[in-house]
Order: structure tokens, then C-alpha cells, then sequence
């Protein structure tokens, strides 16, 4: 499920400001390109799409709308709207083609971010005009959410931990979630369960009242999430690059989230919005974890 590659972080000299604003859309790869004349692959062409833009809002643990994109029949039937999301052969049909198609420069997904590119949207018109075939094979693996939790036949690896500021909780990395314990390990308070399956790290806010994790799926795609640790909600999941990213750490003030990458960059979020704050690629090798300064000004 994970390696101990976590355990054994290195110390680079990362000396990059904080307040120095990187690229929204930093150099995350293309999408797959294909035959103009074959079959559109949900697997291999959509799907990465909605990974990358959608997902993060629309997953069961954050299922924005009542939506949910990652599970397949879910993806088809759509949210609250009662409108159907997909319906195979009729793109005009589909909601799904009215929410990420732009209208005077905007659209409404992926939401409050810049819209899907011409190339994108043709090839989800497509493969909706297709049929809107599933070809993912069975060794992608099965999905987990809060009504279907890993089940453990041996005891997971644990690649990290981290304690609340009082001292009340104990979050332990697990497979595709972070198990939060009372420090004193006789109850499990919540089952945190999201997209990555590989946990890297978990840390705490400053004041206790948010949990930031990072992993995500080795060779696929990296995501942070940031949890309201009192009502187990997730309240912001961000994917970043095509490998799992390590080493939060949050600003003093509890605004910014740093983590390091695969692709050899730091990296930090605004906690609210997702938006990046920094990026820096001036290392030669992964990143596997990060620090604020005192003031919060450096990382």
C-alpha cells in the first residue's frame, strides 16, 4: 500500500518567498493525444480530465451538488439537479455539456476556475456522442467512500502521524484515508476517507481545527486535501501533478499550505481557495518535505 520512502526525508535548503505567485496552471502535462478516427477512451482520455478539474469537488467526500463524478453510474446520473449528467449518444442532451461548456468567457465547471480547453470539451462531446463507454479495465481497482471503507486483512504501513496542538487526537496514515484516534488510543473518532490511496503525510493546523493530507495514486496523480477536523468534512481537495506529493507543512497563520513533489517542485496553496501561491523548481530530485519560517515569509 505505501513504502517507507516517506521515513526517510531529507532536508534541502529551500529558500524560495512565499509570497511569490506561480503559474494557476504550472506545467501539469497535456492531455492524452489520439487517432482523430478512434474511439474516445473514458479511461485513458476522460477520465484523466475529470481527475484533473472535477473531481475534487465532486467525490463522496465532497460531493458538490450532490454530484458525483467518480464512481461511473454516478458520473452518468448526475446531482441535486435531477437532470441527467451523461446520456450515451445525445451530447445535447447531457447537463454534464451545459456546465463545462463556457458562455461569454465562463463556466460553471470546473467552478471558479478557468473553463476546460477547446480540446477537452470536443473530446467529452465526443465520447458522449460515442456512447460514453466505460473501457476501464478491472485491474484499476476498487473505489472507496464512507459507506464502503477499506477493510484491513493485516495491519496497513504506517508512512505518518501527527498529533492535534492539544494533544487531544492522534491522525495515522491508513489506505485511502487518515484513521484519527483519541491520543490515548481507545476510540477511532473518524474515518477520513478520499481520493488517494497512498497517504504521505498529515499535519494538523496551527490552531487545531483543520487537518491537511497529502498522496494521492503512485504513477497517476498527486491531491492535497485540507479536512474540518470538528465535522469530518472535506473542504478542499486539489490535484497536483502525476505522482503522489509529501511533506505539508502550514504557514504560521494557517493560510498557505507548502508541500513538495515528484516532479522535483515546491509548491503552496491558498488553504481557502486552492489557488497556488508559489511554485519552485529548483531542485534536482523529489521533495519530500517542507518548512515555514518563524515569520511565514520563507518556506
Amino acid at each position: 500500500m505505501a513504502t517507507s520512502k516517506a521515513f526517510g526525508l531529507t532536508i534541502g535548503a529551500l529558500v524560495a518567498l512565499a509570497g511569490t505567485a506561480g503559474p494557476a496552471r504550472a506545467a501539469e502535462g497535456e492531455t492524452p493525444k489520439a487517432d482523430a478516427n478512434a474511439k474516445v477512451s473514458y479511461f485513458k482520455q476522460i477520465r484523466p480530465i475529470f481527475q484533473a478539474q472535477c473531481q475534487g469537488c465532486h467525490q463522496p467526500a465532497k460531493p458538490s451538488g450532490g454530484y458525483v463524478m467518480t464512481a461511473f453510474d454516478r458520473l452518468l446520473t448526475g446531482g441535486e439537479s435531477k437532470t441527467a449528467a451523461v446520456v450515451p449518444g445525445q451530447p445535447e442532451e447531457s447537463g454534464l455539456l451545459d456546465q463545462i461548456v463556457p458562455a461569454d468567457g465562463k463556466a460553471a465547471m470546473p467552478k471558479d476556475k478557468p473553463p476546460l480547453s477547446p480540446v477537452e470539451i470536443e473530446l467529452v462531446r465526443r465520447w458522449i456522442g460515442e456512447g460514453a463507454g466505460d473501457d476501464t479495465p478491472p485491474s484499476a481497482g476498487r473505489k472507496f467512500d464512507p459507506e464502503h471503507p477499506p477493510i484491513y486483512t493485516r495491519p496497513p504501513v504506517i508512512t505518518v502521524l501527527d498529533y492535534s496542538p492539544d494533544g487531544s487526537l492522534l491522525a495515522v496514515a491508513g489506505f485511502h484515508e487518515v484513521l484519527v484516534w483519541k491520543a490515548d488510543g481507545q476510540e477511532l473518532v473518524a474515518r477520513l476517507i478520499g481520493l488517494a490511496e497512498r497517504i504521505e503525510s498529515v499535519r494538523f493546523s496551527p490552531d487545531g481545527t483543520k487537518l491537511a493530507v497529502t498522496g494521492g495514486q503512485p504513477g497517476r496523480m498527486g491531491e492535497v486535501q485540507v479536512w474540518d477536523v470538528a465535522k469530518r468534512k472535506l473542504t478542499l481537495s486539489v490535484p497536483v501533478t502525476f505522482d503522489t506529493i509529501y511533506g505539508a507543512s502550514w504557514s504560521p497563520d494557517g493560510a498557505k499550505l507548502a508541500f513538495g513533489c515528484a516532479d522535483n517542485t515546491v509548491r503552496a496553496i491558498d488553504v481557502k481557495t486552492g489557488e497556488p501561491v508559489l511554485y519552485q523548481g529548483a531542485h534536482n530530485d523529489w521533495v519530500l518535505d517542507t518548512a515555514f519560517s518563524m515569520k511565514g515569509d520563507h518556506i
